[in-house]
């Protein structure tokens, strides 16, 4: 797995185990996770952040 991938907003869903989208946007609000807009306006993550904050919980 090559930790500079993104993923989309679903696939960050799964990985931290949140179901609602709103949460996702409550989550990049208060700053615990940050959005990317590398391949144009779609907003992805950093797989290796998720990650760390996935083994934090």
């Amino acid at each position: 797995m090559d930790y500079g991938e993104y993923v989309n907003t679903k696939e960050a869903m799964i990985i931290l185990g949140i179901r609602s989208e709103t949460t996702m946007i409550k989550y990049e609000k208060l700053k615990k996770i940050k959005a990317y807009r590398p391949f144009g306006n779609r907003k992805r993550y950093k797989l290796i952040e998720l990650l760390n904050i996935q083994s934090k919980r």
